[in-house]
């Protein structure tokens, strides 16, 4: 379909853009399940991640370069055991590119004008999108972070299905607080979280462990993070999934019967995923 590119500001035919990479999306089904759900739809099996008509071939492209050297470089290596990562700029770039596509996307999914985060939210859209065209860097909202997750070994705290959370699950959106003293924007999959400090909230300095370096620099896992705003986010992010709406009853059946089909999902990624959750909350 015919429309403007989101990154180009040119008429062009669009192409179906996905929000996460179609790597993740391989990835999540072949260690899992053939079938994606959504929180918003639980009844609903898509094949596929979440698409949208927002960019035209060349930023495709542009990308999709990012993305393989993602794959290659940071993704598939520390899903493998390394925890040792060095990176160069590109870790950068996928990293805002990757944002960028979740603020677009909350920016079409509703009408943001009325929330008093909607000014700061634009600016940052306009000053990433100069940096992903033209590769200069940003200088009011640069601060954009990684974190790589794990097998969860304990769980201290009252939450279920944190190690589905953390390890498996896809979300994005923007973060802010009543007070209007902390916004982000925010996006995961699998064992890997990123998010943008869009306002500081004062405690920017112990980003250390976990803020990427625009040019270059070596990920040391495990990482050291105490930043309150992403820490009591993700808590309050897992009660959120926790608390949703179970497939219907029809649904659960056919989840059961592709469990029971598929002599090996215990092994995979996502059967060890909820065997861990289960035999923590067992410990309890």
């Amino acid at each position: 379909m015919k429309g403007i590119c989101k990154l180009y500001h040119l008429e062009t035919e669009l192409q179906e853009s996905h929000i996460f990479p179609k790597f993740v999306i391989n990835y999540t089904k072949k260690t899992g399940s053939k079938y994606l759900r959504s929180f918003i739809e639980p009844d609903k099996r898509m094949q596929d991640g979440i698409k949208k008509h927002l960019l035209g071939r060349d930023a495709e492209q542009d990308f999709s370069k990012r993305e393989k050297w993602f794959a290659e470089k940071i993704f598939m290596p520390y899903l493998a055991g390394v925890h040792l990562l060095k990176y160069d700029e590109n870790l950068y770039y996928f990293a805002v590119s990757f944002l960028w596509r979740i603020l677009i996307s909350e920016l079409d999914k509703e009408d943001l004008r009325h929330k008093w985060y909607y000014d700061i939210i634009i600016k940052a859209e306009k000053e990433w999108r100069e940096y992903l065209l033209k590769q200069t860097i940003p200088q009011n909202f640069n601060k954009i972070c990684i974190l790589l997750t794990d097998r969860i070994k304990e769980n201290p705290t009252d939450l279920k299905g944190v190690d589905f959370y953390l390890t498996r699950v896809m979300d994005g959106t923007i973060v802010d607080n009543e007070p209007q003293t902390c916004l982000l924007i925010y996006g995961k999959f699998n064992k890997f979280v990123f998010w943008a400090v869009l306002k500081n909230y004062g405690d920017e300095n112990t980003l250390g462990d976990v803020l990427i370096n625009p040019k270059e620099g070596i990920l040391n896992i495990p990482q050291d993070l105490t930043y309150f705003p992403i820490c009591s986010f993700l808590g309050n992010r897992i009660k959120v999934v926790e608390n949703m709406q179970f497939p219907s009853a029809e649904q659960q059946n056919k989840i059961e019967k592709e469990i029971l089909n598929d002599n090996d999902f215990w092994n995979k990624e996502l059967g060890q995923s909820l065997l861990n959750d289960f035999n923590l909350d067992d410990e309890k």
